[in-house]
């Protein structure tokens, strides 16, 4: 086999299957570690295991709602070129400046910002010029960070910064998160049912606040400041309880709400549930794998170097490094032939960030960001007819 995947429900299973099947030929490895115990020294034994790559859904989820809570106006963000480029989702509300503007309007306004995306009525599509934007759209913007926050500012989106954090459930996801945003300077709360799991708690996470309560009930909730924190998260392993928590947090004008949930099938209801920010653990750790898959497949040609899947998983932002074969080197975009739904968002060269018009060309080397819905393109040159 050329990669082998093993995320079998107990760590050592998954370590040693790996191991054999490394013995046995397998090209590649790749193991489900969720234990932090583990997960600390895993880096250190990944040669001798024969392991190419541990993935851990739980330290995942935390970082990525770590990033989250970090730009408190944005449904989810991430980063490419080394953290030089921007991506992040958000909801166009009531009073903002977005609402009724046209994309090529909004490019004026702020040159450094390009919309990639608008999810409207649960459709994603690559914008054109003149598309208006209008309240209830979720959109996907790339730029610098500078930009990014500047864009922010003109639409009326702009939070204070997260400060008081109340967690749901003392999951691992919740230790690894509560690391993260103490380190950060906020102040965590864990409300955990379990007194012996409050207890384990309060030993891993001594500057964190442990509460041994039921998050279902309002009462404790109330207790514990609901209606004065900055952000409110769901981890425990019951998806409808996350659901109704983030319902009640919303109704007390929580300002930042992320729900974990597990289960794909319950899409429609979080969608009328009005919640933003909804985290799924096993789609954090398959983007991953697919990124390490896609990252194998590189080769002579300008392949794929980084992968991200966003809105409703069928857009899909990629990476690639030009070499010699791209059949459009030096051409002017506006003369590339570029399939319907793929845009180029922005391209690297010299350590400057480019975003490009048509009047740019791709040149050797270059790094080019592309955003992309069909879901089929590994090499560069599929982007073009």
């Amino acid at each position: 086999a050329d990669i082998l995947i093993s995320v079998m429900e107990k760590d050592e299973q998954n370590v040693m299957c790996s191991l054999i099947g490394k013995k046995l030929g397998a090209k590649h490895t790749i193991a489900r570690i969720r234990t932090p115990e583990y997960n600390n020294s895993i880096s250190l034994l990944k040669e001798d295991l024969g392991l190419s790559m541990a993935i851990n859904p739980e330290q995942l989820t935390a970082n990525k709602i770590a990033r989250a809570l970090s730009i408190p106006s944005a449904l989810e963000e991430t980063t490419f070129l080394k953290g030089r480029i921007q991506m992040i989702s958000i909801k166009v509300k009531e009073g903002s400046n977005l609402a009724g503007a046209t994309v090529s309007a909004l490019s004026k306004k702020i040159t450094g910002v390009i919309v990639c995306t608008i999810e409207r009525d649960n459709v994603t599509s690559v914008p054109k010029g003149n598309t208006k934007i209008q309240v209830g759209d979720k959109i996907n913007i790339t730029g610098s960070p500078k930009d990014i926050k500047e864009f922010l500012v003109y639409s009326k989106l702009i939070s204070e910064k997260t400060k008081k954090v109340i967690i749901c459930g003392g999951s691992n996801t919740s230790i690894y998160l509560a690391k993260l945003l103490i380190d950060m300077g906020m102040d965590v709360k864990i409300i955990e049912l379990s007194e012996e799991r409050c207890k384990f708690l309060s030993e891993k996470l001594p500057e964190a606040l442990i509460i041994h309560g039921d998050v279902s009930d309002q009462y404790v909730l109330f207790e514990e400041g609901i209606e004065t924190c900055d952000a409110f998260v769901t981890l425990t392993s019951i998806d409808e309880e996350n659901i109704i928590c983030s319902m009640f947090a919303s109704m007390q004008n929580v300002p930042k709400i992320i729900t974990k949930v597990n289960h794909i099938s319950l899409d429609g209801v979080i969608e009328k549930a009005n919640i933003d920010t909804v985290i799924t653990p096993h789609k954090i750790a398959a983007n991953q794998v697919v990124k390490y898959v896609r990252a194998m497949q590189n080769g002579q040609n300008s392949s794929c170097e980084a992968l991200y899947k966003f809105g409703d998983e069928s857009f899909e932002m990629l990476e690639f490094i030009i070499k010699k074969d791209f059949k459009g080197l030096n051409m002017k975009i506006k003369d590339m032939k570029v399939k319907e739904g793929v845009l180029i968002v922005a391209i690297s060269r010299n350590r400057n960030i480019i975003f490009p018009n048509g009047q740019d060309e791709i040149k050797l080397r270059d790094t080019i960001i592309v955003i992309d819905n069909s879901g089929s393109i590994i090499d560069i040159n599929d982007i073009l007819e």
